[in-house]
């Protein structure tokens, strides 16, 4: 993920819930997806199972983003410790919940993350100690999802924090807050991409954004936008079956 950060370029990923397959990494990268993110915090996934999809993932060359269940340190520590690089947080709401982010992803003096060695974060390799928990804390990414009026009102002070790579709105989440749920023409969610954006913008920050979010996709790039998220695997199943299945429907139901 850092390395794709630093590219140029918008990048695509897509958001796995569910069909954690061996292929899952093939496929999207058949569908030239640049990333890839598994959600934790509202599937069923465990570690087991996320191990094993990032190795999936890493063998299609693709980038990968967890989102862990929680934001309390054990969750942070052990998706890390079972390889991810970057962790996307929900519900990010103010500049000191951020800096307690960054603290359990990055190890000591700028953190509190816990040390193992000869393990998936180093690809089990020897070495010397110091040099690899610099790149580690170089190789992995914080994105904090804004997803609150708080966060919005916040979300400048987020972004400046050391540490904080991506912002990205997590609009469904905000409307229920804005008591406009699902609603996304309303005024008051395309305010607020706008100035999460502006954010990232002044801050270096990169500004991640979703197909299914206010705004158009040409004006969202200009804003900033660097990745696209383009989906997700259960709907992308459902909308695929529910076209063929309208077709024969069409055709076929009312003879």
């Amino acid at each position: 993920m850092r390395s794709l950060l630093e590219s140029g370029g918008v990048r695509t990923g897509f958001w796995v819930n569910e069909f954690m397959t061996p292929a899952i990494g093939h496929i999207l990268r058949a569908a030239n997806c640049d990333l890839v993110t598994f959600d934790m915090e509202h599937s069923g996934l465990g570690y087991d199972t996320v191990r094993a999809a990032l190795r999936f993932a890493e063998a299609a060359g693709l980038a990968t983003v967890v989102r862990p269940p929680s934001k309390l340190y054990q969750d942070i520590a052990r998706a890390l410790d079972v390889g991810a690089k970057s962790l996307m947080f929900p519900m990010v709401d103010t500049a000191d919940e951020a800096r307690e982010i960054v603290a359990c992803m990055k190890y000591r003096p700028r953190g509190i993350r816990g040390v193992t060695t000869q393990h998936f974060y180093d690809r089990f390799t020897r070495g010397d100690l110091g040099p690899k928990l610099k790149e580690e804390d170089h190789a992995t990414t914080v994105i904090a999802l804004i997803e609150t009026r708080l966060g919005i009102d916040n979300v400048d002070a987020i972004a400046a924090v050391d540490g904080v790579d991506c912002l990205y709105l997590g609009h469904v989440d905000l409307s229920v807050d804005l008591g406009v749920p699902g609603q996304n023409d309303d005024p008051g969610l395309l305010d607020a991409t706008r100035a999460l954006a502006e954010a990232c913008r002044r801050h270096g920050k990169s500004f991640i954004w979703d197909l299914g979010a206010p705004g158009g996709l040409e004006e969202m790039v200009r804003l900033g936008a660097r990745i696209v998220m383009c989906g997700s695997d259960t709907g992308a199943l459902r909308d695929a079956i529910a076209a063929l299945v309208s077709e024969v429907h069409m055709k076929y139901r009312q003879k």
